[in-house]
């Protein structure tokens, strides 16, 4: 399976923040900018979402071939692209231990989804990006830990401003 990237990337996301206090994880770096707890909550909620059309991909009966995409750009943070409404986090205080549990349950829903399917389909079952189009289900998994690790550099940032 081609977790790999996306599981060092976690890692190293837990290992950010790790031992830190939920107030600093709760608080917002200046400029209204994600605080350390909404990043994390919005991979949860993109990992969810991606999840959930993974299977709809799946599931679906049409076949299609897509070229790779450039979803590497994702890692360019001059770049900037307003989250959909459905993957904005909340402004609630959440213990870092409530939003571990939720990234390893979404985390262990892409793997469940991924282990009941036929690996020979991931290249040939698509559904759209709102910025790249068509992605195939194995560049969708790769684009988890690209876009992890985007977030990544950005969590990084906002401790060191917080």
């Amino acid at each position: 399976m081609m977790m790999t990237h996306n599981e060092e990337i976690r890692g190293q996301i837990y290992d950010a923040v790790s031992g830190l206090s939920a107030e600093t994880l709760n608080t917002k770096p200046a400029g209204g900018k994600w605080s350390p707890v909404q990043i994390m909550e919005h991979l949860y909620l993109m990992e969810k979402a991606i999840t959930a059309g993974i299977v709809q991909a799946l599931t679906a009966s049409e076949e299609t071939v897509t070229e790779p995409k450039p979803y590497q750009l994702t890692l360019d943070r001059s770049r900037f692209i307003d989250a959909p409404p459905h993957l904005v986090p909340t402004e609630e205080f959440i213990p870092l231990g409530d939003l571990r549990a939720r990234l390893d349950q979404s985390r262990a829903e892409l793997k469940a989804v991924l282990a009941e399917s036929e690996e020979a389909l991931w290249n040939r079952k698509v559904y759209p990006h709102p910025v790249f189009g068509l992605m195939d289900v194995a560049q969708w998994v790769d684009f988890i830990g690209i876009h992890e690790e985007r977030h990544l550099a950005q969590l990084r940032e906002a401790l060191t401003q917080i």
